[in-house]
C-alpha cells in the first residue's frame, strides 16, 4: 500500500510539473510569435501535438489499440521533451531579461519600440537553435564512442596479460532504442574482443515481455568469460522477473546481490540497484558481506552498481574497481552539471581512496532521443598486473 501511495504521489507531481511547464511555454510562445489569422491555429496545433504526443502514444501502445500509431506519437513526444527543456530555459532567460530591464531600463529603445517584431525575432532564433541542437543531438546519440582505460592491479594473477573488460549501461531498450540500435551496440562490443562483458543496469526501458526481439541480439555478445548484468532502477519499474527471463534466454547471467569468481581471474559482485530496497521492499545487503562471499583468494574485486552511490562503503570493503552508470552525464546540456553535482562524482575513471571508480555516460537515451554534451559510450577496461 505504501508503494502504491508513493507511486500515485509521484505521478501526480510529475503531471503537475509537466502541465505547468507546458502551459508556461505555450503562453510565452504564443505571445512571442504573435501569429495572426490561420497561423494562430497552426501554431496551436503544433504546440498541443507536442504536448500531448507522449501520453497519447504510451496509452495507445499500452492498450494494444494502435501500437504502430502509438510509436509515432512516442517519438514525437520524446523529441518534445527536449523542446520543452530548452523552451523552458529560453522563456526563463527572456523573462529574466525583461525583469532586469524593468528595474534598470537597460534595453535599447529600438527593441522596445516594436515589441511584436522583437518577439518574433526571438521566437525564430529560438526555434532555429532548438532544431539544430536536436538534429545534432539525435545524430550524436546513434554513434557511441569507444574509450579505453588501463588499470594496473597488484593482485591480478601473473599469467594474465591485458584482460579486457567491456562495460556499458543505460541502453534503455524499447520504443526509441530498438532492434537496429541494439544490433549495432552488440557489433561494437564484439569488435573489441572482450574477455568479459558487464551490463551495468538500465538495459531495458520497457517490460522484457514486450521486447521479444532483444534476446536474439544480446545472445550474439561474444566474450571469453561470458556476460553478466545487474539491475538498474528501470528494471524494477519494468519488472525484474521479466528482465531475468530475457537475460536467461540471451545467455547472460544476472547478479542480484551476488558474488561469483571468474575462472580464477577475478571476483565479480553484482549489487542490486538502490531502487530495490527503497521502493520495492527488497533487502539491502552490505558490500562487505558480498566481498566475503568471494572467498579468501587474493583476486581483484570488481563491483557493478548501477547508481553511483555507496562508493565509500565499497572502498572500505576492499573493492578494487567499481562500475556505475545511471547519470547519463545529464544527457542534454547543461543538465550534466546538475547531475554530477547531485551525485558528487565525475564521468570517466577516477580514484576513491584505493579504489578505481568508473562512471559511464551510458550507451542509449531516456526520454529525449538526443545526446547534447554527453556523448554515448561503450567502455573497455584493460586490466594489467602492476609491475
Amino acid at each position: 500500500m505504501d508503494n502504491t501511495k508513493t507511486f500515485i504521489i509521484f505521478i501526480v507531481i510529475v503531471l503537475a510539473v509537466y502541465v505547468s511547464v507546458n502551459f508556461y511555454i505555450y503562453r510565452r510562445t504564443m505571445h512571442a510569435a504573435a501569429p495572426v489569422g490561420m497561423w494562430i491555429w497552426v501554431l496551436r496545433i503544433i504546440l498541443f501535438t507536442g504536448i500531448l504526443a507522449f501520453p497519447i502514444g504510451r496509452a495507445l501502445i499500452g492498450s494494444g489499440f494502435a501500437p504502430s500509431i502509438g510509436k509515432i506519437f512516442v517519438w514525437i513526444g520524446s523529441f518534445w521533451l527536449a523542446v520543452m527543456f530548452y523552451g523552458l530555459l529560453i522563456c526563463l532567460l527572456v523573462d529574466l531579461v525583461k525583469l532586469i530591464d524593468t528595474l534598470t531600463g537597460w534595453l535599447p529603445q529600438w527593441i522596445l519600440d516594436n515589441k511584436i517584431r522583437s518577439g518574433r525575432l526571438i521566437f525564430s532564433i529560438s526555434m532555429i537553435t532548438i532544431i539544430m541542437l536536436l538534429t545534432g543531438g539525435f545524430i550524436r546519440s546513434l554513434y557511441p564512442k569507444m574509450p579505453e582505460y588501463t588499470v594496473e592491479l597488484d593482485n591480478l594473477p601473473e599469467e594474465i596479460e591485458d584482460y579486457r573488460v567491456l562495460m556499458f549501461s543505460d541502453s534503455h531498450l524499447g520504443t526509441i532504442v530498438g532492434p537496429k540500435r541494439l544490433k549495432r551496440i552488440v557489433a561494437q562490443v564484439n569488435e573489441q574482443y572482450p574477455d568479459l562483458v558487464l551490463i551495468v543496469g538500465d538495459l531495458l526501458d520497457e517490460s522484457g515481455a514486450h521486447l521479444t526481439w532483444a534476446p536474439e541480439y544480446l545472445s550474439q555478445i561474444e566474450a571469453t568469460d561470458g556476460a553478466f548484468a545487474v539491475t538498474g532502477n528501470h528494471e524494477f519499474y519494468a519488472g525484474v522477473k521479466e528482465f531475468d527471463e530475457l537475460l536467461h534466454e540471451a545467455g547472460i547471467t544476472l547478479l542480484m546481490n551476488q558474488t561469483t569468481v571468474i575462472d580464477g581471474k577475478l571476483v565479480l559482485i553484482g549489487l542490486e540497484d538502490e531502487e530495490g530496497h527503497k521502493d520495492f521492499n527488497t533487502q539491502k545487503v552490505t558490500i562487505k558481506k558480498l566481498v566475503k562471499e568471494g572467498g579468501s583468494a587474493n583476486l581483484p574485486i570488481i563491483l557493478m552498481h548501477h547508481t553511483p552511490r555507496r562508493l565509500k562503503e565499497a572502498e572500505e570493503a576492499g573493492v578494487d574497481i567499481m562500475l556505475s552508470g545511471h547519470v547519463h552525464r545529464g544527457q542534454i546540456w547543461p543538465a550534466g552539471y546538475i547531475a554530477e553535482a547531485v551525485y558528487g562524482v565525475k564521468t570517466g575513471l577516477s580514484e576513491i581512496g584505493t579504489m578505481k571508480f568508473l562512471l559511464t555516460t551510458g550507451v542509449g537515451t531516456w526520454g529525449p532521443p538526443v545526446r547534447i554534451g554527453a556523448t554515448p559510450e561503450i567502455v573497455t577496461l584493460v586490466l594489467k598486473r602492476k609491475p
